[in-house]
């Protein structure tokens, strides 16, 4: 009999105390620590020594039933069901056990390597920003912001038996036809584009996009051009590809335009809409002018159109793509921005030959996005709960905003740079002897959380003063405080002359 069962509860956990209970039994007869026979201690006693209703105990045991790892026991509480699942490795000493999970290798794995990408430098996001009162966190969206109960809504129609045959069978190299339909006729045209479903591949996020498409037609002689500063995964990834990188400078209007360069030059990736990490916006006029340039010197343009929904100051201007009347310009969309980030479904909009060519890779690598996720947004779609939640988030998006920018005024917070059109965040360009990685570790002492903006330079000369301040995850009341607080740390780090 299992009277001393170990279990223990953590109420402040996402987790029902129910679940917990049942985790924490699976888990002892999944080691062994219970067999098939032994007595569960009773509802009674475990509900008295977790000081948890009688009921919790009661409905964990009677959902342990359910699975066949309890069995019912006639005027005895609850036993192990005989044919309980076992781990299959039980068997095994515990030595040999050690051995299997051991780190230690005679094996030396750098050698093996024919690439390494543990040098990357991606954006460092804690993953408990939620534990800080003060998240000025980019890429982050407050959870108050998202109707959850719809989304459940249309994950249970998803799920129904109407949908359940396709959701959970293989799409192969295919997508959600109802997802691409709505993309074609509602996420696109907002952007002034025309496209088929031929000419559309879902994909893991727009990074996976990215990927994509680098893997696909840049290669060792290829020249490419980027934005600096820009999005340090894009540079990682065409760092495997070429070593034949020209970054081109940003201005407020987005990418700097160099002749010379571009001339030289076979491809270009941009941000042009919400230029990562200024967010500023290319004007028309300039947009007409890369497209000319691409044209006379047979350029094709990568368009990262990522933050497109959170257009909420002024009208947004057509995507590149819209403009493009020669098939130059490949486009890439997110869905996770506007919905949240850990939905990770963006897509790629490209000439159907490209789009056939980018499928066959993606079945290469994940076969194609979770069938599930896919039809739950095809049905958030078509309910009218992703329109409705855009409103809601530029609603929000804009009072942050404004909250955001009065408290940087308030507390002389550097020179700021946001898009003109709305997106979620400031670039903060800092005096030069600011150093924003320092200013960042001491802001998170005091509980604010920012992002350094050096690792969206080339890494081999980053300005250091600059930084990102972003007001999706924060609400509106806890704004002025954090600021308030990362004023205090930059004035305790300004040397005594700047005082």
């Amino acid at each position: 009999m299992q009277d001393h069962i170990i279990i223990t509860l953590d109420s402040t956990s996402d987790i029902s105390l129910q679940s917990q209970i049942r985790q924490s039994v699976v888990e002892a007869i999944l080691a062994r620590a219970i067999l098939p026979g032994d007595k569960l201690p009773s509802t009674r006693a475990l509900a008295k020594q977790l000081q948890v209703s009688r009921n919790t105990v009661i409905l964990a045991y009677q959902a342990l039933v359910d699975i066949g790892y309890l069995q019912p026991s006639e005027r005895s509480g609850y036993r192990v069901s005989e044919d309980a699942p076992v781990s299959q490795l039980s068997h095994l000493a515990s030595d040999r056990l050690s051995m299997i999970v051991s780190d230690d290798s005679v094996i030396n794995w750098e050698s093996k390597l024919v690439q390494s990408c543990a040098d990357i430098q991606p954006v460092q996001k804690p993953l408990n920003w939620r534990e800080y009162p003060f998240p000025f966190i980019y890429g982050q969206v407050d959870n108050e912001l998202f109707p959850m109960s719809e989304w459940r809504d249309c994950a249970r129609q998803a799920l129904g038996m109407r949908n359940f045959g396709n959701m959970v069978g293989d799409f192969g190299m295919n997508d959600d036809p109802m997802l691409v339909n709505y993309i074609c006729s509602r996420s696109l045209p907002r952007r002034g584009i025309r496209a088929r479903p031929e000419q559309i591949l879902v994909t893991l996020g727009a990074q996976n996009a990215l990927y994509l498409v680098a893997q696909l037609i840049v290669d060792v002689g290829k020249r490419v051009v980027i934005e600096n500063p820009a999005y340090p995964d894009l540079r990682d990834i065409l760092r495997q590809r070429t070593s034949h990188i020209s970054e081109l400078p940003v201005d407020d209007g987005g990418l700097v335009l160099d002749e010379a360069v571009l001339r030289e030059s076979d491809l270009v990736f941009i941000t042009p809409s919400h230029q990562c990490p200024t967010t500023c916006t290319m004007p028309a006029s300039r947009r007409r002018q890369l497209l000319d340039l691409a044209s006379q010197h047979d350029l094709l343009i990568i368009e990262d159109d990522y933050e497109f929904e959170m257009n909420f100051l002024e009208s947004a201007t057509p995507a590149l793509k819209s403009l493009d009347d020669e098939g130059r310009v490949v486009y890439v969309g997110s869905l996770s921005k506007s919905v949240f980030p850990g939905l990770r479904l963006g897509y790629l909009v490209a000439p159907e030959g490209l789009i056939t060519e980018a499928r066959a890779l993606r079945h290469l690598m994940l076969r194609h996005p979770p069938g599930h996720a896919q039809r739950t947004l095809a049905y958030f779609m078509a309910l009218g709960h992703y329109d409705a939640q855009i409103r809601r988030l530029r609603r929000h998006l804009a009072s942050r905003r404004s909250v955001l920018q009065a408290a940087m005024d308030k507390y002389n917070l550097f020179s700021q740079t946001g898009s003109h059109f709305g997106g979620t965040s400031f670039w903060v360009n800092g005096p030069k002897w600011l150093d924003s990685r320092e200013l960042a570790a001491k802001a998170l002492e005091r509980g604010v959380l920012i992002e350094p903006g050096d690792v969206f330079f080339n890494p081999k000369q980053p300005p250091l003063n600059y930084f990102r301040i972003s007001y999706s995850a924060i609400s509106s009341d806890k704004i002025e405080e954090g600021i308030a607080r990362l004023a205090s740390v930059i004035e305790d780090l300004k040397p005594f002359k700047h005082r």
